[in-house]
């Protein structure tokens, strides 16, 4: 094996053992303070839930996704008109269903908005 060899392979060894925390953000939304704002807190989010001596290893990486090349819900986003009106009974309904499957019961009514997906 020669040296090059065995170098990128402790490389990419040492990789893997490496803290890496991947946020996507909406493109053009945050700005570049903001996201810099975001590596500093993130990195100490986690120097604070691991340990400090983690900090010079920490990879944070912001990746901007353009829109309409994601989504929420099944729908693709933005789409305001499903954040006002559709999300909330949407997650209504999956409420209704995780506390029949797991006989949960709720600790607060359904949203004033939300019909219950059996009414609709």
């Amino acid at each position: 094996m020669t040296e090059g060899k065995r170098i990128g392979s402790s490389i990419d060894q040492e990789r893997k053992r490496m803290p890496i925390i991947s946020v996507k953000v909406i493109q053009n939304f945050f700005t570049a303070e903001q996201k810099k704002a975001l590596v500093s807190e993130l990195t100490t989010a986690f120097c604070r839930a691991t340990f400090e001596a983690a900090r010079p290893y920490i990879y944070v990486m912001v990746e901007e996704v353009p829109e309409g090349q994601w989504g929420l819900g099944g729908h693709p986003l933005p789409d305001p008109d499903f954040l006002v009106n559709d999300f909330v009974p949407m997650v209504e309904d999956a409420g209704d269903i995780l506390s029949d499957v797991y006989k949960v019961p709720r600790r607060r009514e359904r949203g004033p908005a939300a019909i219950p997906r059996k009414d609709r």
